[in-house]
This record gives structure tokens, sequence and C-alpha cells, in this order.
């Protein structure tokens, strides 16, 4: 057997937990099984040596880029005066005559009806706001009865309808979301979307993003005349799928199968149904200390369309200059990164505030947690550690106050630290959740009562391998929305055994996949390729903010030499016992399948041999 180690460090590493999606998206849903035999089988080939560096970890108890902005659009250029009129040298009696009367004629009517016109601005001003928008706007538009009720219209609410109409062609679906959009996918919202300068403005139905392959795809995942109009919902021999947007629904009565809707200036609405869904997501979790500045519009979240589009045109304000990203995980570190990349060159600065020692420190180990730094800090990305909030609005901004007195002004924060799950139509329905993981209990069929199933974001399941989870991942909304509908709609259920992935990008040169569950707290063991991995100082640092933070991440990691390196390509497997419980795969591409293996072989004598399954020494 070939093995070559060279060296082997022991770090310290921290937690957090979060979710995303990545590149082979296509390939997300491949399913496949661990087999020695199967493999001994395969024909022989041979193996080029190649060398590898080894980082081993114990379980530790430490608490846890694209296109430039686009340019201002120019003033317009002043209109030219029209060409004087001819000269003449008199004017006959008759015209000049004329000219009085019309003269006299046109101030009178331009007072009498620019009186009027402002009477009925003054008049419109007085009138009460419009009513808030939703489609449809009035309650008598929903129908009476839906055969399957999806109670969100996100991405797990969608799978789940593609599926029921694939299985019941003649069915009526119907969704029910409090956004106005159709439903469309969120991992852009910190990544690709950023590329696109008229993001601010973009109409929906019509705003695409350039994937990492060069192809543009809408955000929409259908556009909207692939769904019938709710009007006709009900109307309709051929079945269809629609959807109520700007409507929530409040309580589900579980016995009478009925399920209450209500909107903004709307009495509430009940209706029946056959089959229901929840797929409610997540909400994003504010910052306590931040709500002053939240409330003066300085303090934005992401989350959905709607807020990405706010937070564009607040970064095209002249006035804003200076940014603050709070939060220290997935969603943070993508974003900082984005936002960087996009306000290259434009003078404004992008600083990460977070509470860890590095960024990312709760999923990554000390070492790659350093390398993520000093990635970031090379796009651009200011980085603030060890930050304990407390917030003052200013005339001149935000200034915050951190951990040790340093204070930080910042014209815009945006707000990253998670989400959570609404729970409200769960203790109104009377359905059980979570205590400490939060979201509906499901069991393995995805259901959480006779004919009320739960997918997405909000589902609290039971994992066979891993244990009752909850999972913020996209490829766990479209998978597990897929197998609720399947469910839904077919006379046999099925039970949910899928193991989710996610993958995150930090600019255009560093991006990662992983699977299963990926927890600081877990004891590691990280292997990359030799010719990836080389001394911190062999490569120069752009700018005096990266050279700057170079012994901060050295410290961070507590001074080892393995901190002191970076790391271009390989593979570190989470363990628990003997049993490789997550594979997170550095730079490395296109090899799911092979960690869907790892994760289904539960015990490992080897991670080494074990890890030239993934071919570390081929580059992608």
């Amino acid at each position: 057997m070939l093995r070559a180690v060279s060296s082997i460090y022991i770090e310290s590493q921290a937690l957090e937990l979060f979710a995303t999606t990545r590149r082979d998206v296509f390939k997300l849903f491949r399913t496949s099984s661990y087999s020695t035999a199967a493999q001994t089988s395969q024909p022989a080939r041979k193996i080029r040596r190649y060398k590898t560096t080894v980082l081993k970890s114990s379980a530790s108890s430490t608490p846890a880029g694209q296109a430039p902005a686009p340019p201002a659009r120019p003033p317009e250029p002043p209109r030219e005066p029209p060409p004087p009129p001819p000269h003449r040298r008199a004017w006959p009696l008759g015209a000049a005559a004329l000219a009085l009367t019309a003269s006299i004629g046109g101030v009178y009517y331009y007072h009498k009806y620019g009186d009027e016109k402002t009477k009925v601005i003054e008049a419109d001003t007085e009138q009460p706001p419009k009513r808030a928008w939703r489609s449809p706007q009035s309650a008598h538009a929903l129908p009476a009865h839906a055969q399957f009720l999806l109670v969100g219209a996100g991405t797990a609410a969608f799978a789940a309808m593609r599926a029921i109409r694939s299985l019941r062609p003649d069915s009526q679906v119907l969704m029910v979301g409090e956004e106005p959009a159709f439903p469309y996918m969120r991992p852009p919202l910190s990544k690709e979307l950023w590329r696109e300068p008229a993001l601010a403005d973009a109409e929906l139905p019509t705003l695409s993003f350039r994937q990492w392959n060069g192809r543009r795809r809408s955000v929409l995942y259908e556009p909207p005349a692939f769904y019938r109009p709710v009007e006709q919902l009900a109307a309709a021999d051929a079945g269809g799928a629609s959807v109520a947007r700007g409507w929530r629904v409040s309580k589900l009565d579980v016995a009478k199968h009925e399920a209450t809707l209500c909107a903004p200036g709307e009495p509430p609405v009940t209706i029946t149904y056959d089959k229901v869904l929840v797929a409610t997501g997540v909400r994003a979790r504010r910052v306590a200390a931040l709500r002053p500045a939240a409330a003066a519009g300085r303090a934005l979240a992401l989350r959905d369309i709607r807020d990405a589009q706010k937070l564009a045109a607040a970064l095209d304000d002249p006035a804003v200059s200076r940014i603050a990203i709070v939060g220290g995980g997935f969603l943070a570190t993508e974003l900082s990164a984005a936002l960087a990349d996009r306000l290259q060159g434009t003078g404004k600065t992008v600083t990460q505030v977070y509470r860890e020692a590095t960024p990312l420190a709760g999923v990554l180990p000390a070492y790659l947690a350093c390398e993520a730094a000093r990635r970031l800090r090379g796009a651009g990305v200011r980085l603030s550690s060890g930050a304990v909030l407390a917030a003052a609005v200013e005339d001149a901004g935000v200034r915050l106050r951190l951990q040790g007195g340093a204070e930080l002004l910042a014209d815009l924060v945006v707000e990253c630290v998670g989400g959570e799950v609404d729970e409200s139509l769960a203790r109104a329905s009377g359905l059980e959740t979570h205590p400490t993981l939060g979201g509906l209990l499901v069991n393995a069929e995805l259901q959480a009562r006779s004919d009320v199933y739960v997918a997405g974001d909000a589902a609290c399941f039971y994992d066979s391998a891993l244990g009752r989870r909850r999972v913020e991942h996209h490829d766990h909304a479209v998978v597990s929305g897929r197998l609720a509908g399947e469910n839904m709609a077919a006379a046999a259920a099925r039970p949910y055994e899928h193991q989710s992935m996610f993958w995150s990008d930090l600019g255009p040169h560093l991006g990662y996949e992983a699977i299963g569950i990926i927890d600081a707290e877990l004891p590691t063991v990280g292997v990359f390729s030799a010719d990836a991995v080389e001394d911190a100082g062999a490569r120069a640092e752009v700018g005096a903010e990266a050279e700057a933070g170079a012994a901060a991440e050295a410290e961070a990691g507590g001074g080892d030499e393995a901190c002191s390196r970076r790391y271009a390509r390989g593979v570190v497997f989470y363990v628990r016992g003997r049993r490789v419980v997550g594979v997170l795969m550095w730079n490395l591409f296109n090899r799911m399948h092979v960690a869907r293996r790892v994760l289904a072989a539960g015990e490992v004598d080897d991670l080494f041999e074990v890890a030239k399954l993934f071919d570390l020494h081929e580059e992608d």
C-alpha cells in the first residue's frame, strides 16, 4: 500500500453549522453505496506516486469577488436652446395686438388649470394609502379547496410541486408564500448575483446571473407563465399549479383539514385541503444590539431577493462608503468576498466583524480558517475579530463598539448571523417542535401528523446514520421537498435517507464542498496534496491590510506551524469515534460521489488510504 505522510499536526477548532449548494447541481442527487467487493472488482489501474501533507486534530472546546460596481450614470447633457427666430425689423400692429391677447389669455388659463392641478395633487395626498400588494388581491379569488396545499413558496415547496405534478398531472396544487415573487433560487443572493451591475433596479422575471461555467441562468425556477392564475385553479379541468403571493397560512386545523389564510388588510379566510406541506424555511436572525440601527435604516438583513435589491441600492448611494458585515459564518464570508469584489476600485470598504478568532472558525480546522482569513484579506476585506457588539446610531453612521473598547464607524451594517424557524404556525396548529434544534418534528417519511408533511429548513428529521438533525442546505431543500411531494401523491411513502451537501465560495479562486456533519468540535484528519501546500510567506500578499493580518492569523491558529502555511487543495474528514460523519473538499470539485461512499462505509480503518480516492494530486 502506498502511503506518504510528511507531517502530522495537532490543532484546536470550533463550531458553526450553516448551509448552501454547489456547482455540480445536476449531480447532487446521485446516491451510491460503499462496497469493498465493488472496489476490488474494478479493473486494476496504476496509481501515481504523490506526496501528501496530513493534519490531524482532536476535539476542541474552543468557543466558538466578481465584477466591479457599475460606473455612475453620467449626467444628461443640457439641451441646446432653440434657434432664435429670424430677425425682423418691424412687426405689424395687428400681429402685436394678437400676441398681447394670446399672452393675457395664456396667463389666465395657466393660473386656472395650474391651481386645479395643484388641488388634485393635494387631494391625492390626503387619500388613504394603497392596499398592500398581493396576488390575488381579494380572498374571494382563492379556491375553497386545494388538493395539495403547500405552505411556503421557496425551493422545498417548488420541488414538492414538481414531484406532485409529475406523479399526478391532473392534480391541483396551491402554493402560498408571503413574498411577491414566484419561486426562485436563494444561493446566488450571497454569491453570483453581485456580479450583476443593475441588481438594484432589475425586474425579477428578467433577473439572471452568470454561473461558474459562464452560462447565464434566470433566478426564477420557472417564468410566471408556467403557473396558472389562482383565480382559475378551482376551474382547471386539467389541474395546475398556482402561487398565492403576499398571503400567509396562520393556522392548520389538522383534524378538519382546514387552513386559515391571512393578508394585511384582509379578514382571515379558511380553505380546505386533502394534504398539506409546511415548507416555510427560516427567517433571518437579527442582532439585538443593532435594533436602533435597523430602525434608522442603517442595518439590513439578507434573506430574500428584496433584501438583496435593497442592499444593492444602498451600495450605489454615494453617501455609503463604509460597509460592515456582522457574522463569521458561511453567509457573512461569502457576502464579504462578493461585495469587496463588486466595490473594488470605488474607494468603498467592506469590513467583516465577528466574535470568533477567524472567519469560519466554528466550522473549519484552525489552519483552514487562517487560510480563509488570508483569502478574504487578499480580496480586499478588512477583518475585525473578537467583537462583542454594542451599537450607537449617529449622524455620521453607526458606531460599533467592539470588545476591548475599540470602535468601528460604518455607514451601513449588514447582519448575517444565521436563521431561525418561525414556529408560530406550529404553535397555532398544535404541531410538535424540537426544543433545541428548532423546527417541526417529523418521522422518517417527513410526516408530522396525518396528511401533514414538513420539508426543507423547517423540518427536524431523524437521520438513521447521524441522528436527529435540522439542516439548512439548498440540496436538502430540493431533495426533502421532492420526497415529501412524492409521498403526498403516491400510495406508499418512502423514508428520507439522503445525505445533503453544500458548497461555498470565497472569491473566484477558492471554493469548497462538504457533506454530512461539518462541526469544528469534532476531531478532524486533513490530507492535502504536497504540491498544494506552501509557506504563507512564499507568496507575496497584496496591500498593507493583508500584510498586517498575517500575525493575527498565526496567533488565531495558536501559533502552530500548520497555520503558517497556505493550503490550496485537500480533503478533511470529520470523525466521531471510528466513523467518518463529515467530509469537506477544499478546492476539490466533482468528487461528491466519493464523499457519499465514505459516509456510507461506516467505520474506516485508514483515512490516508481513503484520501487517495479523491485524487488530490489532480488539480481541477
